[in-house]
């Protein structure tokens, strides 16, 4: 059997998904699941962090 691929979509300027928002909630997803080991980082901080990274 073999796969044929007809289309392949390319979101370069942030048309289909917003990145920045996304990025943004996993990021606060990702603290409160760590938050045990990360209490000591304040949420905002750990998130602009990500963002930060993300660029």
């Amino acid at each position: 059997m073999r796969l044929i691929i007809g289309a392949v979509i390319f979101d370069l300027d942030g048309t289909l998904l917003d990145r920045g928002s996304s990025v943004r909630s996993f990021s606060r997803h990702q603290y409160e699941q760590l938050k045990p080991s990360l209490s000591h980082i304040f949420k905002e901080n750990y998130v602009q962090r990500c963002i930060g990274t993300d660029n």
